[in-house]
């Protein structure tokens, strides 16, 4: 085991809701945490805290394990910890002059502890990535298809996403994304927006982000700010 180095590079999936088709180096855990608040429809609020944690194995593999994290909402109140997610995401193709890189994923998320207000079910995630630098410009574009309620009457959410950014400076870049998801009732509510958000990279294998986004459809989610930091601890072998 190894602490990581200037040769170490996180690649955030925080804080947009597309990630990049690339993977850290074989041997890096990964982990991407922060918190997040929410104006839902009506007057009700959410605040979550979600974290994933990323162990890459090869070169093509990495696991991930994740949760929205302790979730609290106001009107009507519920306080509950939320689904745990895990899965593999394969990187299939570098990306070269042309064509960008190329990776899938899918995840399965397991309901955990019984609360008043947390609707507990079992449910599966599947996520094409295209990612490729143009000029000074780092675009990432993702879609697939959300799987609610798999024990019984599953629902599929489709959705898509782009994000476009771009360092300002070796501390300070900048995110812009549009996203969308189409409503799965009575599981799942179609959901909309436009993101931005700064990052800030303290060192390679550490990088801090903030900002917010709009959604389109108030009566689903009218915005949402967020906050949080991605990081390698631990270089657990190198290549």
């Amino acid at each position: 085991m190894d602490l990581p180095g200037p040769s170490d590079a996180a690649h955030p999936c925080r804080p947009t809701v597309s990630c990049t088709a690339e993977l850290t180096k074989p041997g890096t855990l990964e982990i991407e945490e922060g918190t997040s608040f929410s104006r839902l429809g009506g007057p009700s609020l959410a605040a979550s805290a979600p974290v994933t944690i990323k162990q890459t194995l090869a070169t093509w593999l990495q696991l991930q394990l994740g949760t929205n994290g302790y979730t609290a909402l106001v009107a009507p109140p519920a306080r509950y910890l939320d689904n745990v997610v895990f899965g593999p995401k394969l990187h299939l193709v570098d990306q070269g002059k042309v064509v960008p890189a190329l990776a899938l994923e899918a995840q399965l998320a397991l309901p955990t502890f019984p609360e008043d207000g947390y609707a507990r079910h079992d449910d599966a995630f599947f996520t094409a990535f295209a990612s490729k630098d143009i000029g000074p410009v780092h675009v990432d574009l993702n879609g697939g298809a959300y799987v609610w309620g798999l024990e019984a009457s599953p629902r599929t959410q489709w959705f898509g996403a782009l994000a476009l950014s771009t360092a300002l400076s070796s501390l300070v870049g900048v995110a812009v994304e549009s996203y969308g998801f189409t409503d799965a009732p009575p599981l799942a509510s179609r959901d909309a927006g436009l993101r931005a958000a700064l990052s800030f990279t303290l060192r390679p294998w550490m990088v801090l982000d903030a900002g917010g986004d709009a959604g389109f459809f108030p009566s689903t989610r009218a915005y949402s700010l967020f906050l949080g930091a991605t990081f390698i601890p631990a270089v657990l072998w190198r290549s």
